[in-house]
């Protein structure tokens, strides 16, 4: 289930309109069966600045279910930081790929330790 945020108020309508308080969606699907999530920080989202660790951790203790990051991945260093987050199964690394930040191959080798 992909959730658009913004602080802790999920953003709906291509990020144009509050679509209610993040962590009661987040129990709301997992009672429901929700497999997993991918959780964008629209603040961060094709900025280049890091992702929101803070967000992501607490995302990670409020759910059971693996979470993807998305939003803000710069550097190899932020997807070892992402590593060291449990719950974290992935993340979604575009514009840095695009950017030449990093390779593919680069990422892969980081996150394969």
């Amino acid at each position: 289930m992909g959730l658009d945020v913004r602080g802790r108020t999920l953003a709906a309508r291509g990020w144009t309109s509050e679509g209610g308080d993040l962590y009661e969606t987040i129990e709301r699907l997992d009672r429901d069966g929700c497999a997993r999530y991918v959780l964008t920080d629209v603040a961060k989202d094709g900025t280049l600045t890091g992702p929101n660790i803070e967000l992501l951790k607490a995302v990670c203790l409020a759910t059971s279910k693996p979470v993807v990051a998305s939003g803000g991945i710069s550097s190899l260093a932020d997807l070892e930081s992402l590593l060291a987050i449990e719950g974290i199964e992935g993340a979604i690394v575009g514009k840095a790929l695009y950017a030449g930040a990093f390779s593919l191959e680069q990422a892969l080798a980081v996150t394969s330790q």
